[in-house]
């Protein structure tokens, strides 16, 4: 949606002339007539609504929790103040003023002495939208929105809540309207009618929030903390799905009841090979089918859902849980389905089903039918809610569980969102990681993507890349039979199956942290985090400057490589690292190699092994309930939490925490564990607790307190004496907190592992004093200014190869700095760029008509020069700023339903266009573009499909029309290389109002595209 119809003259609220309490609400009353009611729903929870019918009539159906279920009290307990200009009540510390003329409602904090929001003007009501105008602050953030592709930070932009059922950047793959500012409060549209909210003011002031409804119904949720904003929203809305734990493990879809199979030669890029050593592709066509899939082998065993566990099994990665009817139509078959289930159960293997629960079915789990885009949305979430009655009435007990690929607020009490995707694009992976964002801190904390999509890939490096840094998020899971390749681990060589293989290893270690993560995002903390929870007091952790990069946690950063650039090794070259903090110590968990934060690192270098994970310092990671990985730094501590990881007791209380504490002082070590607390049905009461505390060098006294009374602790020599012990301590050298990876990095980590004695784990509390500890004390904290090291030189910009996004600066040093392996520090707008050599550095990924300011120093270990003068420029306007808007383009032939032709011009890389007809040298295909007057034009570009090479356009023509009938004759043939770069067209001084493209020539005689863009001469 971009733009809001309006059928007749809109108005904003007249003046406000009375406001009344009655027994459940406020009644407010304005000069013309228009009425308005004012709820207090609970503690900081208000909700407005002007009807200007003044109907007052229930949403149907209801998308938030009754108001039944909420206390008058709040109501009750409230006040009404009346003034010359404004009605206020007060409501605990907030006072809710509603200003007479013009009629501006704001809410005031009366203990912070602050608003934490305020209307600009006031509502504006049309025939079928209604409007806010929200002021906007300079410092002020907003975010929600659901799945707002490749962006989680929403200052400045425009985002539609709408659904497109699409993944790539600028789409929107799961709506919601909700969204929250760092100013304290937060905003939920109680409608089902799509919207548009606009923080792109001319003058940046103001935010416009509109929906397609002329009834405002508007929930304002305030909370001093993003994660208490999001526990107002689930007080409203209904709390996420708390997983049951082998959710978190991995997962497989795939149809194996229509999959068929044909003869593939082994060259080609979709041949698989079998157990039988014959290679086959999937059938695209019914002439050519040798084989049939199935559940169980009852067509051929190793094209059969078990023998694709089997398959996993054998290269040691065992599937968690599996979907054996994906996106089929056909009824499973009751006695092969229950074959299936009884045979997956002993591989400990959970079957779920896609579309709806078989009526004799294990109730598991579900993957939802995807709806088309343009569903009502309510009817999107009904669907949801029915078919999850049978899910849930089955499991009184255990939790069950579902996935959906799009959805509507308060998605997260009805399913996880579990997107599909197109493999081998890195855009992507970039794409994604911001849309993890964005929907977590939309109040959806159970996300996840298919490793290297449901479409598309056959790209190696990126498959790769793709899977690791999913590894660190809730849901991991393949779709196959969809693709240009399996869409399995071992779908490549040996070397790349053993990557896999490690970091699917590293899954499981981590997923005893995950579960706990998982249970916290009931009160509201993201699983998948942006910077500024764990840092909020760097302005850059709200922008979407660090939008490529995310906490797992408080205690692990990812960031993942988002594009192909590499060093002459083949090592991935990392630009735009930030890790926050200046004094916080960084660790990579795969070399150990320590870095210490409030910078960002460039030119970095990663093999393909290697992804950028980044261990903060003070962590304590939990394995299981009693033992933990400690990264000492400062102080620290952890709550490890632990259930029966499947039914519903927890919420009866049934769980078990630790606490652990973590303290340096000076070279003194001090760890607390404590007794834990509460118990669930298979909990053993005495357990040994195993602590590995990350260490520089080898500690001196060890000194082990149980209950204030220090015990004994045995040193051991070598780690099998040590593993057999039931106490005792050992200093391993060789320890690798990832052993899996011990083939790719000879780089060893050592440790000190204490193991205490089996105790009652209620009733005991550990303290362990290490003295001469050390870890981390060689990371340099301060640089130190060397007033002899001279400054570089000449710092510049290189204009000619200025960018929207990019700058390049260029200096010089003295002669005899050749060989002294001098690097650079750059600060761009107040942030270091460190680690960079050379001369000349390109700063990429920047914010296109923005102002960078620089300056560059010399730096030698940790000394460094003085700080050049500042020097800066403006990167250029974005090109997409000249693109021209609302072309309508219409085509000779037909094209496939899911995929029209007016994908072309809807400006959003994430759509596709794809021919339905077939294109002949004699039957060409007409594709006209009309504008909506007049443009003189630079060029257009054609972006082809990049997911396969289906409808590649490889030769075209030309015609011009000044008016919209008469065209030019064609211009000579056009000729393109068959691969998924632009294509574009000189149009230089072109006068036009349509354009007339004809496609001679395709990859396959079917044409296809995801753009065609006109760009509009400079002036």
């Amino acid at each position: 949606m971009s733009e809001i119809t309006n059928k007749q003259q809109p108005q904003h609220l007249s003046r406000l002339v009375h406001v009344a309490k009655g027994t459940r609400y406020y009644d407010l009353q304005f000069a013309d007539g228009t009425r308005a009611r004012l709820y207090i729903i609970a503690k900081g929870i208000f909700r407005l609504i002007v009807d200007p019918a003044a109907e007052f009539k229930p949403l149907t159906p209801s998308l938030t929790i009754a108001a039944s279920n909420f206390s008058l009290r709040p109501f009750e307990d409230s006040q009404l103040l009346v003034t010359d200009e404004t009605f206020t009540i007060k409501s605990g510390q907030f006072s809710l003023r509603l200003q007479k003329n013009p009629a501006i409602f704001s809410i005031f904090d009366d203990q912070l002495h602050r608003y934490r929001m305020m209307q600009s003007s006031p509502i504006e009501l049309g025939s079928d939208y209604s409007s806010e105008f929200l002021r906007q602050n300079k410092n002020e953030f907003y975010y929600g929105g659901g799945m707002q592709n490749g962006s989680f930070s929403h200052k400045g932009k425009i985002i539609e809540i709408k659904n497109t059922n699409l993944t790539g950047p600028g789409a929107v793959a799961c709506p919601e309207g909700f969204f929250w500012s760092n100013a304290g409060f937060a905003e939920l549209r109680n409608t089902w009618k799509d919207g548009i909210y606009n923080f792109k003011s001319d003058d940046g002031t103001t935010a416009v929030i509109t929906h397609q409804t002329p009834i405002f119904d508007n929930f304002y949720l305030l909370g001093d903390s993003p994660a208490e904003i999001l526990r107002q929203y689930y007080k409203i809305t209904g709390s996420p799905l708390f997983l049951p734990k082998y959710a978190l493990g991995l997962g497989y879809l795939g149809n194996y009841l229509d999959t068929c199979w044909t003869a593939a030669k082994p060259q080609e890029n979709s041949a698989i090979k079998f157990e039988d050593g014959n290679t086959y592709k999937i059938a695209r066509s019914n002439d050519d089918i040798a084989a049939k899939s199935s559940l169980n082998g009852e067509e051929q065993y190793q094209f059969s859902a078990r023998a694709m566990i089997e398959r996993y099994n054998s290269y040691h990665l065992p599937l968690s849980w599996f979907v054996p009817n994906y996106e089929s139509k056909q009824d499973l078959n009751d006695d092969e389905m229950n074959n299936l289930v009884d045979f997956a159960k002993d591989q400990n293997v959970k079957i779920g089903f896609y579309g709806s629960l078989p009526t004799d079915a294990s109730a598991n789990f579900l993957k939802f039918k995807t709806d088309p885009a343009n569903f009502p949305n309510e009817k999107i979430m009904q669907d949801f809610a029915i078919t999850s009655e049978p899910l849930i009435d089955k499991n009184q007990t255990n939790r069950p569980w579902a996935m959906a690929s799009n959805g509507w607020s308060a998605i997260q009490t009805l399913a996880t969102t579990a997107n599909e995707g197109v493999g081998g694009e890195w855009e992507q992976i970039a794409t994604e990681i911001a849309s993890f964002l964005s929907m977590s801190l939309s109040g959806q904390p159970n996300v996840g993507s298919a490793i290297d999509g449901k479409e598309g890939g056959g790209n190696a490096q990126v498959n790769i890349r793709d899977l690791q840094w999913k590894v660190f998020t809730p849901l991991l899971y393949s779709i196959d039979n969809y693709g240009n390749i399996q869409k399995t681990p071992f779908a490549f060589n040996a070397k790349m199956t053993r990557i896999t293989r490690a970091y699917l290893k590293l899954r499981e270690k981590i997923i005893p942290y995950l579960y706990t993560l998982t249970r916290a995002a009931q009160d509201g903390m993201p699983i998948v985090r942006p910077l500024f929870l764990a840092f909020p007091h760097e302005r850059v952790n709200y922008t979407n400057q660090v939008k490529h990069e995310f906490m797992l946690g408080n205690n692990l950063l990812i960031a993942p490589i988002t594009n192909g650039r590499e060093d002459p090794s083949g090592a991935s070259l990392k630009d735009n690292l930030y890790l926050p903090d200046h004094r916080t110590m960084w660790i990579d968990l795969f070399t150990g190699k320590k870095l210490i934060g409030g910078r960002i690192y460039d030119k970095l270098h990663y093999p393909l092994w290697h992804l950028p994970v980044y261990v903060r310092g003070g962590a304590i990671l939990q394995e299981s309930l009693r033992s933990a990985l400690v990264y000492p730094q400062s102080k620290s501590s952890a709550i490890l939490y632990e259930d029966d990881n499947q039914t519903n007791d927890y919420e009866k209380g049934h769980a078990a925490t630790t606490q652990i504490t973590s303290s340096v002082s000076g070279s003194n070590l001090h760890i607390t564990v404590y007794p834990t607390e509460g118990s669930y049905t298979g909990l053993e009461e005495k357990q040994i607790t195993n602590l590995t505390i990350m260490s520089d060098r080898y500690p001196g006294k060890v000194s082990l307190k149980l209950n204030d009374q220090f015990v004994p602790l045995t040193e051991y020599n070598d780690l099998d004496s040590f593993n057999k012990a039931e106490e005792g301590i050992f200093y391993q050298q060789d320890y690798m907190p990832c052993k899996e990876f011990g083939y790719f990095t000879g780089q060893l980590q050592p440790a000190l592992r204490v193991r205490t004695p089996a105790v009652d784990i209620h009733d005991n509390k550990f303290e362990l004093m290490i003295e001469n500890f050390s870890y981390g004390s060689e990371v340099e904290q301060h640089a130190i200014i060397d007033s002899a090291m001279a400054s570089p030189r000449s710092a510049a910009i290189l204009t000619d190869r200025l960018t929207s996004k990019s700058i390049t600066i260029t200096w010089t040093n003295p002669t005899n700095f050749a060989d002294k392996n001098i690097m650079a520090d750059i600060e761009v707008n107040g942030i270091v760029h460190t680690n960079i050599d050379g001369n000349t550095f390109t700063f990429h990924e920047l914010e296109p008509n923005t102002r960078y300011r620089f300056r560059i120093r010399n730096k030698f270990g940790n000394k460094v020069s003085d700080w050049s003068e500042y020097f800066g420029t403006h990167t250029k306007r974005d090109q997409m700023d000249y693109a021209i808007s609302n072309v309508t383009v219409s085509s000779t032939g037909e094209s496939e339903e899911d995929l029209p032709v007016e994908n072309l011009t809807d400006l959003k890389l994430a759509s596709e266009w794809l021919s339905k007809d077939q294109i002949t040298k004699d039957s060409p295909l007409d594709l006209t573009f009309n504008f909506n007057h007049i443009y003189k034009l630079s060029r257009m570009v054609y972006v082809p499909r990049s997911r396969d090479r289906i409808g590649h356009v490889l030769r075209v023509q030309v015609a011009i029309s000044k008016d919209g009938e008469n065209f030019s004759d064609f211009s000579k043939e056009i000729n393109w290389p068959n691969d998924a770069k632009n294509k574009v067209i000189g149009l230089r001084d072109v006068v036009a109002k349509s354009i007339k493209l004809r496609i001679l020539a395709t990859s396959d005689n079917l044409a296809s595209g995801k753009e065609v863009l006109f760009f509009m001469a400079k002036e």
